[in-house]
Formats: structure tokens, sequence, C-alpha cells
């Protein structure tokens, strides 16, 4: 029989009350960390430190942001999938995380398993651009002078949203063989198709300075896979509206912490970054970004994640692309 002192007792009520005491701290107490599975400058990194700073200053809280590029947003991804589930390691990443289980071989992650979401920061939808040189105005006549000559397209690389929207509706679907050069981003296929180099362009809306191309005449919009036609550009037709129904895409930035993290703390993640991205700076930011946002939850965004997941397996597979 175990004996029982005063001391076995005083140091059971210690450890009891130091229990109470951790799980009573408020949450947040320490540092938070937003990990962005991409290089500095782009779209998801812009708005994680927007959201950062303003979560930094709303809760008087240290909150940083620490790039982990590489392997498509993978290796940022897995970092955060085997972080301790406490809501002070979070993932800031975009339509990748939902793209990458079925493009790579072995992306390392689940996207439904290992994370729970905390909301939609922002969507951008793709949009096929040409050069004014080219004799094309909207998508079936791409399609056309795609299938009567040898014909190429621009994207950011393979696996990004544009590219895989450019392989399934022109290549898969309508059967234009029309040749993809990728580039090592955004900003180098935008400037080739400017240049005159490469006649058509697959981008995210977002891109920097895309819109100031259109503005300016240097570039032709020829269709957008938004829902609707854009505000900004009435004038251009939705990727429905071209002989895709139903087709709607979009290149999205999303916040997730870690599977298991409790719901009270993903609730107030979600609430606040909520409210932030309401503010002028956030609102200001996603727009120079080109991207809009819609207020959303938790669990919202998982039905979405699920609805992309499966979406983008479905056109991968379409599209016979695989990435090692």
């Amino acid at each position: 029989m175990t004996k029982i002192t005063a001391g076995t007792v005083t140091c059971a009520v210690a450890l009891l009350c130091g229990s109470l005491a951790y799980a009573a701290t408020p949450y947040p107490n320490s540092v938070i960390k937003l990990v962005v599975a991409f290089a500095p400058g782009g779209g998801t990194d812009v708005i994680a430190r927007v959201i950062g700073k303003e979560l930094n200053d709303a809760w008087n809280n240290p909150v940083v942001v620490e790039n982990r590029p590489g392997a498509g947003s993978n290796i940022g991804t897995r970092v955060v999938a085997r972080s301790t589930p406490d809501g002070y390691t979070i993932l800031v990443t975009s339509t990748a995380f939902a793209i990458n289980p079925s493009l790579y071989k072995n992306a390392g992650y689940n996207p439904t398993e290992d994370f729970v979401p905390i909301v939609n920061a922002g969507a951008s939808p793709t949009i096929v651009v040409a050069h004014p040189s080219v004799p094309i105005r909207n998508l079936k006549e791409l399609i056309a002078l795609g299938k009567k000559q040898p014909l190429s397209y621009a994207s950011a690389g393979v696996g990004t949203v544009p590219f895989l929207t450019a392989e399934f509706l022109l290549n898969t679907k309508a059967a234009a063989s029309i040749a993809h050069i990728p580039y090592a981003g955004a900003g180098p296929a935008l400037t080739a198709v400017v240049a005159g180099h490469v006649p058509v362009a697959s981008l995210a809306f977002a891109t920097p300075a895309l819109g100031n191309w259109i503005s300016s005449g240097k570039l032709r919009p020829i269709a957008v896979m938004s829902p609707k036609r854009l505000a900004s550009y009435p004038a251009v037709p939705t990727g429905s509206e071209s002989g895709f129904p139903g087709y709607v895409d979009s290149t999205w930035i999303g916040f997730l912490a870690p599977a298991r993290t409790p719901k009270e703390i993903v609730a107030k993640l979600n609430g606040e970054m909520s409210r932030i991205l309401h503010l002028p700076a956030a609102t200001e930011a996603l727009g120079q970004l080109g991207f809009e946002w819609e207020a959303n939850s938790p669990e919202q965004f998982a039905s979405y994640i699920q609805a992309e997941t499966a979406k983008w397996a479905e056109i991968v597979k379409a599209t016979n692309t695989l990435v090692d």
C-alpha cells in the first residue's frame, strides 16, 4: 500500500494548481508565428504581414512572419502540419495547398486531415491575356487559332492555377494543343507577353502591373474565370460566357492551423482576422493585389477546401500533370 504523506499531498495540490493556472492562461501569451509557404514579396506574404502587424497591435502580443518557400509550398506546409496545435504556428498559403496533394507524388501532408482552416483571406480569378498583335478577342478565337497554327502561352509555372486552367480548358477540353512556356513566376511571364516574346499568357488577375498593361493597351484581356464579369473590366467575358459553362477558378490566400488546434483558439483567430480584413489597411492591400474578400467561418472555409481539393485532383488527372 502506498503511503500518502503531507508532502505528497502538497506536491499534488501544487501540480494541480499549476495545471489549472496554465489552462486558464488566456490566448495568446507567446509569440505567434505566421509561416508563409512562399518567398517574400508575393501576395501571400503581403497579406500575412498586414494581418500579422494588426494582430500584434490588437493583442499586444508578438506576431512574426517566417517565409518557408520550396517544393511548390510543400516545405512550409509540412512544417506547420508537424507543429504543436496550440495556435502559435499558423500556415499562410494559397490554392497550391489544395492542388499539391494530387500534383506531387508525395506532397507530405493531407489538406483535410492535417489542418484546421481559420479563414480564407481573399481570392483572385485567372485571366487569359494576349499581346495586341495576336488576332484574337475571345477564347473561341484563341482556340481556333491554336488549332490552325503553332501557338504558345506563358504562365508562372507548372502546377499553378493559371497553368492548370489553360491546360484544362484550351488543351484538354478544346484540344487546341497550345504549347506551354513556364516562367519562374507571374512577373516574368507577364513581361514576356507584354514584350511579344510569347503571344498569350494565363495569369492570376492579382499579378502586379497586369491591370496597368491592360489599361494602356499593351495587353488584350481575353477571358476571366470569375463567376461574373469584373467591375473594372466589364467588357471582358467570363469563362462561362466563353464556351465553358460553370467553369470558375481563383488563386486564394488562406490561413490554417495544425489539426487538433482548440476550436476556441481557431474561432478567436477567425474573428480577429476577419475584423482586420475589414480595415482600410487590409482592404487597400487586397485591392492593390487584385484580391477580393468575403467573410467566411472556419467551417465554410473547410467545406471550400474539400471542394477545391476534389476539383483540382480531377483537373490534375485530366491534364496528366504530375511533379516528382
